[in-house]
């Protein structure tokens, strides 16, 4: 289990703008500005806002991290809040979180959301059925052991590689037995390994085994082969309001991939428009991805997860 999440954002409006992408966004932007409100709660129906020029009635989005969201505006008292529908925002917001409408030609910040939930598909931390965030949460999650996420090595050490990472903190380690009976493991020997992507704790029990665990223990015991479940509670993924640069390019990138497709909305590999000649992507290249692309799946190179 893991915290409520919103929709994710790994970029905002203004960070893309910032960016020397040479995208054209006049036409994907009406409103178009920031939270002036230091700390504004979840249920909130008048945003203050450092201006509301060019507001519209009907849906904006609100880029905000792991905590982004989509809205509905129906009004503006002044030129410096915005009304929304009821209920208003599902989360809390601070201040500067980006918030803005489409244009005449589409919605900058909805394809900033497409790109984030590329990073997300692509990095595939986490699981099919769970959340595919980036971002640092507390999660709970159940392993089974042995397996290559969880298991018991020669020295009697539980390791789990969680699907977040990189771990920030761990809260309770424990392994099921199948049988109702369950051991804590005691998390202060904890070690993080590789780069915060795999954690280590020597089997030495949080407290005194119950009766009915110590003739568990007795009987049966652990095994590094019978089939066992580590359950996990941490903290794992990237801080919130510290996303890293290059994952902040690659999406960036690969916005500017979307967006591209107005040019080019058939995906041809190769166009002439009189003197302009464009080629999407490298001669030779099977894959078929644009220099964009390829770039964006380099920088992500490091939090993307290879166990599954």
């Amino acid at each position: 289990m893991a915290a409520t999440l919103g929709l994710s954002a790994y970029i905002d409006v203004p960070t893309y703008l910032r960016s020397p992408v040479n995208q054209e966004t006049v036409t994907l932007l009406g409103l178009n500005t920031t939270l002036s409100a230091g700390s504004t709660p979840a249920g909130t129906t008048a945003l203050g806002v450092v201006s509301s020029t060019g507001w519209a009635v009907g849906t904006a989005w609100l880029l905000d991290g792991p905590y982004s969201e989509i809205v509905t505006i129906t009004g503006s008292a002044d030129g410096t809040h915005v009304t929304l529908a009821a209920p208003g925002t599902q989360f809390a917001h601070g201040l500067g979180a980006s918030i803005s409408q489409a244009g005449t030609a589409g919605s900058l910040a909805e394809t900033l959301l497409r790109a984030s939930a590329w990073v997300e598909n692509y990095c595939q931390q986490g699981t099919g059925g769970g959340d595919r965030s980036l971002y640092a949460v507390a999660r709970t999650e159940r392993w089974g052991m042995p397996s290559t996420r969880a298991y018991i090595d020669r020295d009697n050490v539980v390791a789990v590689m969680p699907g977040h990472f990189p771990v920030q903190s761990v809260s309770a380690l424990s392994i099921e037995f199948g049988q109702g009976q369950s051991l804590s493991l005691d998390v202060s020997q904890l070690e993080e390994m590789t780069v915060g992507r795999m954690v280590e704790v020597p089997y030495l029990l949080a407290g005194g085994p119950t009766v009915g665990q110590q003739l568990f223990l007795d009987t049966v015991g652990l095994s590094r082969t019978r089939r066992q479940w580590a359950v996990l509670s941490y903290v794992g993924g990237i801080t919130p309001g510290s996303i890293p640069y290059d994952v902040q390019q690659a999406a960036a990138l690969i916005a500017s991939e979307v967006l591209g497709q107005r040019r080019n909305p058939t995906g041809a590999a190769e166009y002439k428009l009189g003197k302009l000649d464009v080629v999407q992507r490298q001669r030779g290249d099977a894959v078929g991805d644009s220099i964009l692309l390829l770039r964006a799946r380099d920088l992500l190179q490091p939090y993307r997860s290879e166990v599954w």
